[in-house]
């Protein structure tokens, strides 16, 4: 019995990694976004279509593939994930440019896609069942993952200018190791079976929440893909992975706050930290002051990670009932559309009337509708949760 609570345990921490490894790999490029873009010659616009190919490759597995694992195995798809992880990474090594990032970034939405739910789904029946658990685990490593990998290589560029920088075969390697030994190590429970395809819910009453996380990540979708250029042009480029590793990291410190209050008053919160931390960050880093840009990115991701997300999708999966897995699809169809669409738009308004006064356009938007979701009637739209957020 020990031996195998043993293995179970062994199990839990290696599927963590691999969620870990997986949203490492998708922003391990972001640090050098800009040093590609100029060399193949990219705008603004352009640079943000590579960037929200991404979500391209995400959003058909999320709508359509939702059921893979309960179908083909946990276990399975994890790899799936891992693999397609690393073929990304292999061909940015091979072609370190942007028309290969593009390929390689549908890859990571795909990976990232199949990969998250499943490996929740997977550390929960590990866990007996607990759900919660297995839910922060994963918060926790995804959020740890997606800022480490633009940190480690912002950590590699210093060593000297590379459009190939150490942290690309690190992080395969690494990657590469862990499918071998989840293959090896971690069972492969029995599928529980159902329909592959299950298309995403949207629960009444929970319109507000979807627009909420639409808006914070489009914000953290802009830090991803537009603000580097903006650091960039006034000199702070090297910053560009810090800002995105404190942006999850921050959300990440705020969870354990935001799983203590409501819903509906958690999303509330995050409506009004978003537009403030947007603004000191791009702000910043119009006038340099690189304060103003790190405290931006913490309070932007607090808003943007912690509470709205939580919040939102504590109210949508109360709602959605005995459709709660679909409901949570359908949540997440927002935040991603809100992720890639306004970036790839910004960035061609960037090409056309410069990048900080789209920036700075975009600024009056998140704070209109930050306003509007946060005025009496949005909050009845979200009146279905004052359940504490734990999903």
């Amino acid at each position: 019995m020990h031996r195998e609570l043993e293995s179970q345990r062994w199990s839990i921490y290696l599927v963590t990694f691999a969620v870990f490894l997986v949203t490492l790999a998708v922003n391990l490029q972001v640090p050098l976004y800009r040093v590609y873009a100029q060399a193949a010659h990219y705008g603004n616009g352009l640079t943000a279509v590579v960037f929200a190919c991404y979500v391209g490759g995400l959003l058909p597995m999320l709508i359509f593939l939702g059921g893979s694992s309960d179908r083909l195995g946990r276990k399975w798809i994890v790899l799936a994930g891992m693999a397609s992880a690393s073929l990304a990474t292999v061909l940015v090594i091979h072609a370190p440019q942007m028309q290969v990032v593009l390929m390689a970034r549908v890859f990571q939405g795909i990976a990232v896609g199949i990969t998250v739910g499943s490996a929740t789904a997977y550390i929960s029946e590990l866990s007996s069942g607990d759900a919660a658990r297995a839910s922060k685990v994963i918060a926790v490593a995804s959020a740890l993952g997606f800022g480490g990998g633009a940190l480690l290589t912002t950590l590699a560029l210093l060593s000297g200018p590379t459009l190939m920088p150490w942290s690309y075969p690190v992080a395969l390697g690494i990657t590469v190791v862990c499918i071998v030994v989840v293959a090896i190590v971690c069972p492969a429970l029995k599928p529980i079976g159902g329909r592959l395809i299950r298309l995403p819910y949207f629960p009444p009453g929970t319109a507000s929440a979807g627009l909420a996380i639409a808006l914070a990540w489009a914000v953290s979708g802009l830090v991803v893909a537009v603000v580097p250029g903006q650091l960039g042009e006034h000199g702070l480029s090297v910053w560009s992975g810090p800002v995105l590793f404190l942006v999850n990291c921050a959300g990440v410190l705020a969870q354990p706050r935001a799983r203590r209050m409501p819903a509906k008053r958690a999303i509330l919160v995050g409506l009004k930290l978003i537009p403030v931390g947007y603004l000191l960050l791009i702000g910043g880093a119009h006038i340099r002051a690189l304060p103003l840009v790190l405290l931006g990115a913490c309070v932007a991701g607090t808003g943007c990670y912690g509470f709205t997300y939580l919040g939102g999708l504590a109210l949508v999966a109360d709602s959605a009932g005995a459709q709660r897995a679909r409901g949570v699809a359908g949540y997440f169809l927002f935040a991603y559309t809100g992720f890639g669409v306004p970036s790839i738009l910004i960035g061609f308004g960037a090409d056309i009337i410069g990048l900080t006064a789209a920036l700075s356009l975009f600024g009056v938007i998140v704070v209109g509708a930050a306003i509007y979701l946060s005025t009496t009637k949005a909050r009845h739209s979200l009146r279905a949760s004052e359940s504490p957020t734990e999903p």
